[in-house]
Order: structure tokens, then sequence, then C-alpha cells
């Protein structure tokens, strides 16, 4: 549904459907063990998605210190502005939400793995915890948001949806590890998100002004070698938060039995512009995978990247 911020885990236009994360009592909850001598336990619940379950990780796993919700979405052939202006006039309060932190959807400007493979557009929003995640999913803004919990507000959505769409949307769900921001005063000034949500004009025709270049790199660690490398990126040497044009990084742990597209960790980087990420590349990034590139390979080779301009972007005082 173009009008949504995200489908959760359990539910597919269902805004009261229980979701069943990590920490969940119930006995149908799938599970992952990370790390050494991974394993499976056999309990499920489908809950109407293909992907589903949370990982148990080891005593040695990273502590996640965010929770990252997106969802992914395939278009027909030039309805990106179509898209971008059904965002633009959805009604919304989450930047005012208990535990939001960081909010854009992006718009993918590069290749990939081909336009066959890769989601045009990607809703992504950073929460502090899973816990205010879910509190926002079973809650009343998530209904105002999706066609405002009403029969008429759904197949409103959904006709939109399917001449807008192809095929349905995908969600998928992380841990944010080894979080980085910088301060975000001049952003919320810009932004002017007082309402909980960007006043922004779309025609429908024009795609929207960028507010941001999102890089992200995507890795399929090998099963065992998930601490390992947590472990490399913890100790690794940045300097991330003194280039200019920065705003956010966070290490993304997939939290899923098992991801759909093989990608079980990337990175999210946020830069100002294009301009800023491609100083930083030609620069510091150097330095940065010096070390990485003389270790023992802990992932299938090579990483996948993939670049996108972040629209209607929304930002907590404390930053992502």
């Amino acid at each position: 549904a173009p009008s949504s911020s995200l489908v959760g885990r359990g539910a597919s236009f269902a805004p009261s459907s229980s979701l069943v994360g990590r920490g969940s009592s119930s006995n149908n909850n799938k599970k992952r063990v990370l790390g050494k001598n991974s394993s499976f336990t056999v309990q499920a619940n489908a809950d109407m998605m293909k992907e589903v379950g949370t990982a148990v990780l080891s005593k040695d796993s990273v502590k996640a210190e965010r929770y990252v919700a997106s969802n992914r979405f395939k278009l027909q052939k030039g309805k990106g502005p179509q898209f971008e202006k059904r965002w633009a006039e959805r009604k919304s309060r989450l930047s005012k939400l208990d535990g939001f932190r960081f909010f854009t959807l992006m718009r993918r400007v590069s290749e990939g793995r081909g336009d066959e493979e890769e989601s045009d557009y990607v809703s992504l929003t950073i929460w502090s915890n899973k816990e205010n995640f879910d509190a926002w999913r079973t809650g009343e803004a998530f209904k105002e948001a999706h066609g405002g919990g009403t029969i008429f507000g759904f197949a409103e959505m959904l006709i939109s949806s399917l001449m807008v769409l192809k095929g349905g949307p995908k969600p998928a769900f992380y841990d944010g590890l080894m979080p980085l921001s910088t301060s975000p005063d001049a952003l919320i000034n810009e932004w002017q998100q007082a309402d909980g949500w960007r006043s922004v004009v779309a025609d429908g025709k024009t795609p929207l002004k960028s507010d941001v270049y999102v890089a992200m790199n995507r890795f399929k660690v090998f099963p065992g070698s998930e601490v390992a490398f947590e472990q490399r990126w913890s100790q690794r040497e940045s300097d991330l938060q003194n280039c200019e044009g920065f705003q956010t990084f966070v290490l993304l742990r997939r939290d899923a039995l098992q991801a759909d597209d093989g990608y079980n960790y990337s990175t999210l980087t946020v830069w100002k512009d294009e301009a800023s990420f491609q100083k930083w590349r030609e620069g510091s990034s150097k330095k940065a995978h010096a070390k990485a590139d003389q270790a023992k390979p802990l992932f299938e080779m090579p990483p996948s990247p993939i670049f996108y301009e972040g629209v209607l972007a929304l930002i907590d005082p404390q930053g992502a």
C-alpha cells in the first residue's frame, strides 16, 4: 500500500494483527540461533507473511541499539512521482511517536543487481528499540496512516495500490548495531516536521526533491560467522562523524528466520548529498576498508552496494 509507512511482520494491510517478535511468549514463534553451530527450531506461525520469526542471538552478539523496519516496493513504469505524491499527502504523526528516530522514503538511483531484482522504493524507519516499533504497529497512529482503520479507507488504499505497484510490498526488519549520528538541529529546522509529518507539495508528475543520499552495502555472511563479522565491524577504525555531509550510520542485522534476498547484514549510511558520499569514498573510506580487505573472508564475495535518494525525511531531536 503506497500510503503505508510499512506493513509489519504478521500483517498485510491489517493494523490489528498480532506481531510475533523477539521476546514473545507465543508457542508459535519461529527462532534462529546466530553464531557457532547455528540451528533452527521447528515452531512457526506463518501469519500471512513469507518472512517470519526472529533471531535468537549468541551471547557474544553485538547488542542492538536501534530497531529498523522497512518495506520494499516495485512500481509500474513511470509511476514514481504518483507514488511519492501518495506518501506526501498521507496522514501521519510519525515523528511525534515514542521511540521514533528517523524516516525516509528511499528512491533507488543505482542499478544494484538489476531492475528485475531490486525494489524501486524502500520506506525506512529507525526506532529506538523493537518495543517502540511494536507499539506503533498495534496502535492508533498505525491505523491513521493506513486508511484510517475503516473498510472505506482500506478499499481506497488498495485500489490506488493496484494502479501504481507491481506486486505487493515486501517487509524487512533489522537490529540496528553501532549507530552513529550527527546533531540533527539544522535538519529539523530545514525539514519542518512540526506536526509529525512533512509538509511537501507533490504534483504526481515531478519527482520530489531529495533530502538525503543513502548508501547501503549488503552482505551474505556465512552461517556461523555472524559474531566474528559483527566484532570485526566493532573494531574497525572510522572517522565518519568528522566527514563533511555525514548524518547517520548503522549496521543492520536481519531480524528474520531467513532473509528472502539472502542478505543477512547491511551497512546503512545517510549523507547530505551524493557529493558528500563521493568525497568520503575517494578519501577516508580507503583507510576504513584497508584492514578488512586483508582479513579472512566472512561472507560471500563481493558485497552488493545500492544507492538511493531519500525524500520526505524526518528525524528526532536526539538524532537517528
